[in-house]
């Protein structure tokens, strides 16, 4: 309506600047042509510019990418990989326990990344790009996942050099909470080989479980061992006991069964005063397929004093093996479920 009533004003205009002519009048005519032509110019939508987009996070902390009339969601992707750009890990899948309660010195729990010959030379990450995402948050909440770098000189001493050969994923089981997440790792090498200057993503599986519930197949053993000797083995060594127990431990490295339903370490404590004539571990929850050790172990005040005393069978048995391996230790390997060892004192070995 407004270019039209301006298009007949302007026909008015020229009427009357002909018939009275007039330089006011002429500019008047000018004037109101640019009017004209700049609504016909917005009419038609040139000089208008639109704004590309901003990121902002959203109450869930998804990122979302919003335009001037709409707004989509920027997914997090979470496919497994387990090798990309000269990095890997051994697994696709791994599980944890959390904290037992009460112990204050857990093992660590990790994952190891590998780099292959690609990434000679390598000796640096860029930090800009390094990035720890879960799935879900309130299994690994943020804060417990870190990354180690491990450089050759840490896994072959001092001649090593400062390349990356490994990153480990390190989980604080303080912080894990029980449940099942992708876990994706993006780091960047900072240097080497310019082949390898590339955003590197891994991508797993972690399952965290609550301390004792990683099943694993067990046997039920009770230990029964004849203490017949004891006493004159202290005399004869002339040391004075603080502490004697019976230990039975399973050989894996505790980090690799921590969480598990067997049992890692039983023992049971020795009247020191009064030295019973047999002393007794029931019901071990032993993992099927492991070799366990079993000693005497004597605590005194004096540190040299101590004493470890192995253990041998005291008859053949065809569901167990009880063997010496040096002084003060011996093997168990249990090899059917309800079974009790009958075993005596064996070889000991003592500190000094």
């Amino acid at each position: 309506i407004v270019f039209i009533f301006l298009f007949i004003l302007l026909i008015v205009k020229i009427i009357l600047i002909r018939k009275f002519g007039g330089f006011e009048m002429k500019k008047s005519i000018i004037g109101l042509a640019s009017l004209l032509l700049s609504f016909s110019l917005v009419g038609c939508g040139e000089g208008d510019t639109s704004t590309l987009g901003s990121t902002k996070q959203d109450d869930t902390g998804t990122s979302v990418s919003q335009n001037d009339d709409t707004s989509s969601t920027e997914i997090e992707t979470f496919e497994i990989q387990t090798s990309d750009n000269g990095l890997s890990v051994a697994n696709d899948s791994y599980t944890f326990s959390t904290v037992q309660e009460g112990d204050d010195y857990p093992p660590e729990a990790s994952i190891r990344m590998v780099t292959d010959s690609s990434w000679t030379h390598c000796s640096g990450l860029n930090e800009r790009y390094t990035r720890i995402v879960a799935e879900d948050s309130n299994v690994l909440p943020e804060g417990s996942v870190s990354l180690d770098i491990v450089k050759n000189s840490d896994l072959v001493g001092s001649s090593g050099s400062n390349e990356i050969d490994a990153i480990d994923i390190e989980f604080d089981r303080t912080l894990i909470n029980p449940g099942e997440t992708k876990l994706k790792i993006e780091v960047r090498p900072n240097n080497g080989s310019s082949t390898i200057n590339k955003l590197t993503t891994i991508c797993i599986n972690v399952e965290v479980k609550e301390f004792g519930t990683i099943e694993v197949e067990t046997y039920n053993v009770n230990i029964n061992v004849d203490l017949n000797g004891l006493q004159d083995l202290i005399t004869k060594l002339d040391i004075v006991p603080t502490e004697m127990t019976l230990n039975v431990t399973d050989q894996a490295d505790e980090k690799d069964v921590y969480g598990y339903s067997a049992d890692y370490h039983l023992d049971e404590s020795i009247d020191i005063e009064n030295i019973p004539s047999t002393v007794e571990i029931s019901n071990l929850k032993y993992a099927v397929g492991h070799t366990y050790e079993a000693w005497i172990f004597i605590e005194c005040d004096d540190y040299k004093d101590r004493v470890w005393i192995g253990l041998e069978a005291t008859s053949n048995d065809s569901s167990y093996t009880l063997e010496q391996q040096e002084a003060g230790s011996s093997t168990l390997v249990v090899k059917e479920d309800n079974v009790t060892v009958n075993a005596k004192l064996g070889d000991y070995h003592k500190n000094s």
